[in-house]
């Protein structure tokens, strides 16, 4: 019996790559906000009006029933929702929300962890 592993890293490694190598980025954040739900940004950047609210962390969400702007977490940005991303049972000494998230993200693509529930600052703003 012979075991072959997949030649191209997971989106979710891909991204943790990225979060390593570039500076916090609110688009970042989408990409990763996306990734870990499973879902498309349903923006297609055909204005200067919605590149913007890329580049400010908002995602669109379209699913049946559902169109909405979401205004996603900044995950490469501030430490406490980087934390958001780990698996439970992992954890990390890092303060750097860049190294946390990175931490997170390689978890999550490791664990083939199920997609985390819908989080957004508007929703914490509300609850």
């Amino acid at each position: 019996m012979s075991t072959t592993l997949p030649t191209e890293p997971s989106p979710l490694a891909t991204l943790a790559n990225r979060c390593l190598a570039e500076a916090p980025s609110r688009a970042l954040d989408v990409e990763i906000y996306c990734a870990i739900h499973g879902i498309e940004d349903g923006n297609e950047l055909a204005s200067p009006a919605l590149i913007e609210a890329r580049a400010k962390g908002d995602v669109l969400i379209v699913e049946p029933g559902l169109w909405d702007w979401v205004e996603v977490p900044p995950f490469t940005g501030v430490l406490k929702y980087a934390k958001s991303l780990l698996p439970d049972g992992v954890y990390t000494i890092s303060s750097d929300s860049r190294i946390v998230c990175a931490a997170a993200l390689r978890a999550l693509a490791l664990t083939d962890a199920p997609p985390l529930p819908h989080l957004s600052l508007r929703s914490e703003q509300l609850g």
